[in-house]
């Protein structure tokens, strides 16, 4: 995901929105906007330590539920297939003039694995790629914290210049 580094509010402002010291969000669930973006239908990645954010209504957040028989990089994958993607876009495109997609994300259909082990197969290209930019993005904040009196990166959680 990438944050939007002119758009920061406190801490305490966020957890009014939250109603709660957290946003709720996991790392690798997929966030899409339904409508008021050019992005309208596409999916973005919520990666590791991106999680405290405030998203607007207008935003979809897609995860595995804790019953499903597969985990966020599978649905990553199934959401993917083409066939799944031309109903993701029907269903997201009908309803770009108003609040909410509703219920209508039910409609979608999608392969459901016949066990655990076959969708962590299939997937596994997601699960690496997903899981080896989280641990290079993890370096590379250890390695800007360490050398902080050189380096400025616009993250999102850069830590706040005293006087």
């Amino acid at each position: 995901m990438n944050i939007n580094p002119t758009n920061r509010i406190p801490i305490e402002v966020a957890r009014t929105f939250w109603r709660s010291d957290h946003s709720g969000l996991r790392p690798f669930v997929l966030i899409c906007p339904e409508r008021t973006s050019k992005n309208i239908g596409d999916f973005c990645v919520l990666m590791p330590g991106q999680e405290q954010v405030v998203l607007t209504k207008e935003m979809i957040v897609v995860r595995a539920a804790e019953s499903a028989p597969f985990d966020q990089f599978y649905l990553m994958w199934a959401l993917t297939l083409s066939i799944v993607r031309e109903q993701w876009k029907r269903v997201v495109f009908m309803q770009t003039n108003r609040e909410d997609v509703g219920k209508r994300y039910n409609e979608i259909r999608l392969p459901v694995p016949k066990s655990n082990d076959i969708a962590t197969e299939v997937s596994e290209s997601f699960r690496k790629y997903y899981s080896e930019a989280a641990k290079l993005r993890e370096e590379l904040a250890i390695y800007l914290d360490d050398e902080k009196d050189h380096h400025f990166f616009i993250s999102g959680a850069e830590p706040e210049l005293g006087p």
